[in-house]
């Protein structure tokens, strides 16, 4: 079974030269299990690649697309996801509803005549909505998925995977809670603000997280839903994560900046004498669980 990684940048898809090391497509990534089951958790503009990949391997026809939330960035690639053209395949989305609307709505209106050719009524494949809450356990076989609401602007799942042993986070956008003052976050308020989502997260294989800013960003963005990589390091220590995954890069921010963003994370697990591997997010990274 394994991860793999289709779309890592938030907010808008930044193609070009300078984004060709960790991609410029939005979220999307896929879990494949040793029983080539397909569980898609997003749906940015990197889905468009993982269908195109989907149609040239004997896929299983059963794929089930999780989605976080519906800001642009996380559903803009469902219009281009080719298996929704094709005949026999059942593909389910999966989300909360929010707004008093449901997930067919909240999908459906990106794609009425205004906005593109093709209304999500008139796809060929079977398609179904699937509702699920925060706080609550769902089985799907041998995976077994958790959520939790994450500090966003829009309400916005959080999902904890477990399979064979291996469990995983995906938390694609969230800010981590630090007191309001000009000082550099430290360990001692991100445990006492974040007691509950440390817990929820603690000792799991794999965190993929949202490191939207480089630290010094984020106090003058309080509120908009992202977290600095120093806060999340310091969580990530207090969580005991084996593997922190950074992910939803900004838009702003090119490859030479997103490895100054690694290097300095990893350094403070260096300082801190923690033995936590950390990597950036790269579009076509496969994560063999």
């Amino acid at each position: 079974m394994y991860l793999k990684f289709w779309g890592t940048r938030g907010s808008i898809p930044v193609p070009g030269n300078k984004t060709l090391k960790y991609g410029g497509n939005t979220p999307c990534i896929e879990f494949r299990t040793d029983d080539n089951e397909i569980f898609i958790f997003d749906a940015g503009t990197g889905i468009r690649n993982l269908g195109k990949a989907l149609l040239k391997e004997n896929y299983n026809d059963k794929i089930k697309i999780f989605l976080s939330h519906y800001h642009w960035d996380h559903i803009q690639g469902i219009p281009f996801f080719q298996p929704l053209y094709e005949e026999n395949n059942k593909i389910i989305f999966i989300g909360e509803s929010n707004h008093e609307k449901g997930i067919e709505n909240l999908l459906s209106g990106q794609m009425n005549d205004n906005y593109f050719p093709v209304n999500i009524s008139q796809v060929k494949s079977t398609i179904s909505f699937e509702k699920i809450e925060t706080n609550k356990h769902y089985d799907y076989g041998n995976l077994k998925i958790q959520t939790l609401s994450a500090n966003h602007s829009s309400p916005t799942l959080i999902f904890k995977i477990t399979i064979k042993n291996k469990t995983f986070l995906y938390v694609p956008d969230n800010e981590l809670f630090i007191e309001n003052n000009n000082e550099s976050p430290s360990i001692s308020e991100i445990k006492k603000l974040n007691i509950n989502f440390i817990n929820f997260c603690k000792g799991c294989d794999y965190l993929i997280h949202d490191s939207f800013y480089e630290e010094p960003a984020v106090k003058s963005k309080k509120g908009w839903g992202h977290s600095g990589n120093v806060s999340l390091a310091y969580f990530s220590i207090l969580a005991e994560v084996k593997n922190l995954i950074l992910f939803h890069f900004n838009p702003d921010y090119d490859d030479d900046k997103i490895d100054d963003i690694v290097e300095g994370t990893r350094l403070i697990f260096s300082n801190e004498n923690k033995n936590i591997n950390c990597i950036a997010a790269t579009e076509d990274l496969k994560i063999i669980i």
